[in-house]
């Protein structure tokens, strides 16, 4: 008996082990909570306590370690400058750069020392000494009475080596940050040179090295920052470089600047084309391309107003052009189908505004419409739904500018009819390429060609043969519906013929000669009979279908 005793205390005392480890791992995995011991008075309590300890020590850290470091910096830095000007001003040029060059080289040794032992800490120092290095080389002539290298020229090459060498390095380093403070270091170099075709050209390069390190790296944060970097730098050259103290006007003259324009979106426009990653896939670029496409427009009609006020066609043509062909390949090639619809939706609408420039409102409205029908068919060949509605809002719009701003003309009123209808035909026929799940847009052209018929027969037609040529339309609108098997085409039949009998009996009958007034009540009564007895068939003829089933 004693034996099994022994026996079962062992074992119960194995089993309580067992489960006393099995509790402290839970707790020091974290799974099960540790609840706070309960204490009076209205003291907080102890877990609370070493609760905002706990985070409290967290944050003092982060800020001891990185905040001061960067504190400390930002005084380091600009306590330099304050001494170098010191040195400066007391008469001592040679001096003052010999101890500026040397503080540089002091604080890139202890970057390097610091870099291995506190690696953050160290990188904020390399950036100091990169900073320092800049400023140093551009008092050598910019910003100074006495300047030690008096050419500017020359001033221009060091402070632009400087910074194209920190850019290398920085995308050898994989590092976006120092990436970024070249390009506003270049920028700068830019600023302060006030030479139209530097400056420009400065600009062009700062394009290009961003769409070098985004094909490379995958850099779309530096891609976005260099993209409002460089487009600042172009506003500044247009509006006279005011941050040189000059006044804030648009240039006398262009220099061409235009053409760095042209060539900085094409630069830019190259992004479309990179291949999609992990990291590509989630930021994407279609932001980028946005933001491309509204700082050219912006500048671009700057451009227009200032200079090319009544001679923009080949500029637009040639944007037309370029956006049109560049969205083909990129409909073929890109993986981001998305920017092909971009391009072309911008290429028709500069091809809008060259239109205007050669033919001048209202006679451009008829290759407006027509064009609209291209825009579909491009979109629907890009798979597109995104230009098709907004192509048809454009064609509502410029269908209200014109009928609201213009005479009426017989060939602008034809296109607008011939261009509704066959838009609508062409949506249908390719609904399945679109993935179009509604009617939607192709009842709105179907809705605008019902009118603008109308419209434009009541124009072009003499007013005795008005309702006799409404009622034409609905015998081809019906024939339609039988030809095609669409019972939307009926609809506008019906409409036609109601619209006929109520121009015919509140208008023709006071207006026009005998013989025409009983010719087009004659064809009128023959098509309405027609149409009645068609629909009475086809109303007893599923009747008839109903009762068998």
């Amino acid at each position: 008996m004693a034996s099994n005793a022994t026996e079962m205390n062992n074992s119960e005392f194995a089993e309580r082990l067992k489960a006393l480890e099995l509790r402290v791992s839970q707790l020091e995995s974290g799974r099960i909570a540790v609840p706070p011991p309960a204490t009076g008075g209205d003291e907080p309590e102890l877990f609370d306590q070493f609760k905002e300890l706990s985070v409290g020590s967290l944050l003092e850290s982060k800020v001891g370690e990185y905040g001061l470091s960067w504190l400390g910096n930002i005084v380091l830095f600009f306590g330099i400058i304050f001494l170098v000007e010191y040195i400066q001003s007391q008469g001592y040029q040679i001096a003052s750069s010999v101890f500026g060059y040397a503080a540089v080289a002091g604080i890139f040794v202890l970057s390097g020392y610091m870099k291995s032992i506190y690696p953050r800490i160290g990188a904020a120092f390399n950036l100091t000494a990169y900073l320092l290095l800049f400023y140093v080389t551009l008092s050598l002539h910019f910003f100074t009475t006495t300047p030690l290298i008096p050419d500017k020229t020359t001033g221009l090459i060091l402070i632009t080596l400087i910074a194209l060498i920190q850019l290398i390095l920085s995308v050898r380093k994989k590092s976006t940050i120092l990436a970024g403070v070249s390009l506003v270091l270049l920028s700068i170099v830019a600023v302060v040179s006030y030479a139209p075709h530097f400056m420009l050209s400065v600009s062009v390069v700062m394009a290009a090295i961003a769409v070098y390190c985004l094909f490379r790296a995958g850099w779309t944060q530096l891609l976005v920052f260099s993209i409002f970097l460089v487009y600042l730098l172009n506003l500044m050259y247009f509006l006279n470089n005011p941050l040189m103290s000059h006044k804030i006007q648009a240039i006398s003259v262009h220099n061409f600047g235009f053409v760095y324009l042209f060539i900085i979106a094409a630069i830019y426009s190259l992004v479309a084309l990179v291949k999609k990653s992990e990291t590509m896939a989630n930021k994407g670029i279609v932001g980028p391309v946005l933001l491309n496409g509204m700082g050219f427009s912006f500048l671009l009609a700057l451009y227009l107003i200032t200079f090319f006020k009544t001679d923009y066609i080949y500029l637009m043509g040639s944007v037309s052009a370029f956006c049109l062909l560049y969205s083909v390949l990129l409909q073929l090639k890109s993986e981001w189908k998305i920017t092909a619809a971009f391009y072309a939706l911008f290429g028709f609408v500069t091809m809008s505004v060259m239109v205007h420039g050669i033919y001048d409102f209202p006679r451009a409205y008829f290759l407006l419409a027509i064009q609209s029908f291209l825009v579909v068919s491009m979109a629907i060949w890009f798979r597109s739904k995104f230009v098709v509605v907004m192509n048809t809002l454009l064609f509502v719009i410029l269908l209200l500018l014109y009928l609201q701003t213009s005479e009426l003309i017989d060939g602008v009123n034809i296109s607008f009819s011939l261009v509704a209808l066959l838009t609508a035909r062409l949506l249908n026929w390719k609904r399945d390429r679109l993935t179009i799940k509604t009617n939607m847009l192709r009842n709105t052209y179907l809705f605008i060609g019902f009118f603008v018929v109308l419209l434009t027969l009541f124009h072009l037609i003499p007013d005795k043969y008005i309702t006799l040529s409404w009622t034409v339309a609905a015998v081809i609108y019906f024939a339609l519906s039988l030809a095609l098997k669409n019972v939307k085409y009926r609809y506008m039949a019906l409409g036609t013929m109601i619209a006929a009998a109520f121009y015919f009996f509140i208008i023709d009958l006071d207006r026009i000669e005998l013989v025409f007034r009983i010719i087009a009540l004659m064809f009128l009564a023959f098509i309405s009979i027609g149409l009645s007895i068609y629909y009475s068939k086809k109303i007893r003829k599923k009747q008839l279908t109903e009762s068998e089933e």
